[in-house]
């Protein structure tokens, strides 16, 4: 972040990705995936209108434009490298009101990640989730990072795992508060 508290993160270089900070531009590319049932099924919320996306996105780069050197809430755009298609968009943030339960202290984080069904099952949610992990461990000092998972949601929870995340605490179908009618967990990685 720069010194006036505007967003000025690098982008992140993996083998197949390009991990940037999310533009007014990407409403288009992220209506793509924010609108499929099949990319929301296991998200906050379900598919997005036009106007709704358009929203979120403004949502979100408010927040990373507010953000300060303690707490932060930043958006990232998941492009492919070849191609520079948008194929995801990813969320690291460690702001006071994180969704559920409770406050995360600052030297704490949190990672959320969606991709374009399409781009499901070829590692790349893996190398995506990777980077901004590495990012939050070195670039922002994190000591400790959460992830949250919907249990019926497999993938998410092979991929978090594989990166060495662990079970850290469930929540019932009666705490899900965003009215998926699903239970999840929550699952940490420390640092070291």
């Amino acid at each position: 972040m720069a010194a006036d508290g505007s967003d000025a993160r690098a982008p992140l270089l993996t083998e197949r990705l390009l991990l940037r900070p999310l533009r007014a531009d990407d409403a288009g590319a992220l209506l793509r995936f924010r609108a499929d049932p099949a990319a929301t099924r296991y998200l906050s919320h379900g598919p997005l209108t036009p106007a709704q996306n358009r929203a979120r996105l403004e949502q979100a780069l408010s927040a990373a434009a507010a953000s300060t050197a303690e707490w932060f809430h930043f958006g990232w755009a998941i492009e492919l490298r070849a191609t520079g298609e948008v194929i995801g968009d990813g969320r690291t943030w460690n702001t006071a009101e994180p969704p559920a339960p409770g406050r995360i202290p600052a030297e704490s984080a949190s990672l959320g990640y969606v991709l374009h069904p399409d781009h499901h099952g070829l590692g790349l949610g893996r190398e995506a989730a990777g980077a901004l992990v590495e990012w939050l461990f070195t670039a922002r000092g994190s000591e400790t990072i959460f992830a949250g998972v919907y249990e019926p949601n497999l993938p998410s929870r092979r991929l978090l795992e594989g990166l060495g995340f662990r079970k850290d605490r469930f929540f019932p179908v009666a705490e899900d508060t965003a009215g998926k009618q699903l239970a999840s967990w929550r699952y940490r990685l420390d640092r070291g």
